[in-house]
């Protein structure tokens, strides 16, 4: 599958069949956030990958919505390294939650050109991750957690083609100043 295929292709999923990921193609996918640019390729990032029962329910309580980290076969949780990137940008906001965002969309985009599943969670208590995963230290956070496994259903949660939903692209674009 080539990039625009899977950028087309990926929906959000929640729902995953029991069969295992195999190593290969969890490889494939983290090694795809791992190519992911960063400024000044400081790469502030680590993922931790998660396929202990107990952990992935402990994690599932730790989530708003937790049900997807309890069912799927692999966890990946997303971390940024604050002191790996003291970089702001435009001088108010520290780029380090941008770059793993960026490795976090590889590592999606991934998945899906492996025939894989995921979906971006960002509602989960920090403190709860942190704990269920060693007593992460500070100034290392937790961007994302991401579920990971076979489809339950060909199109992702939704069982077939969703509506784009997008804005055009005359809604998002403006060229030379912004002017909307």
């Amino acid at each position: 599958m080539d990039l625009l295929e899977a950028i087309r292709s990926f929906r959000p999923c929640r729902q995953f069949q029991t069969r295992p990921v195999p190593t290969d193609k969890v490889k494939a996918v983290l090694a795809a956030a791992r190519m992911a640019p960063s400024q000044n390729n400081l790469q502030p990032w680590r993922f931790v990958v998660v396929q202990d029962d107990e952990r992935k329910r402990l994690l599932a309580q730790a989530c708003v919505k937790g049900k997807p980290v309890a069912e799927a076969p692999v966890v990946v949780v997303a971390f940024a390294v604050e002191e790996d990137i003291p970089v702001t940008v435009g001088g108010y906001i520290s780029a380090y939650p941008l770059d793993v965002a960026v490795a976090i969309a590889h590592l999606m985009l991934a998945a899906t050109a492996e025939g894989l599943g995921t979906v971006w969670i960002i509602d989960f208590h920090e403190n709860k991750v942190r704990t269920v995963l060693g007593d992460v230290p500070e100034g290392i956070h937790p961007i994302a957690i991401l579920p990971l496994g076979f489809p339950a259903e060909p199109n992702g949660a939704s069982g077939g083609p969703i509506a784009d939903g997008r804005k055009s692209l005359d809604e998002i674009i403006a060229y030379n100043a912004y002017s909307w």
